[in-house]
């Protein structure tokens, strides 16, 4: 087990939600990390797999998105 610091004000409503949901701290606590350790993680996958994409399609010949649209619209003009 770790300590940590948490600002008063937040804790208080952690406290509070804790309680109203019929939990103790420690388990909201545990269970918010957990689930932003996950997003964390996915976004990291995310970001991997969004830059393979780009990678990939500027290979064959594809555009930036910015470019793409700065180009059609200076054509529109």
């Amino acid at each position: 087990m770790k300590t940590t610091i948490v600002d008063d004000q937040l804790y208080g409503a952690l406290e509070a939600a804790a309680r109203r949901s019929g939990r103790q701290v420690p388990e909201v606590v545990n269970e918010a990390l957990t689930s932003w350790l996950a997003d964390a993680a996915m976004d990291d996958a995310e970001r991997d797999l969004i830059e393979e994409a780009r990678v990939e399609a500027t290979e064959q010949g594809g555009v930036e998105f910015e470019a793409f649209f700065d180009d059609l619209d200076r054509n529109r003009n």
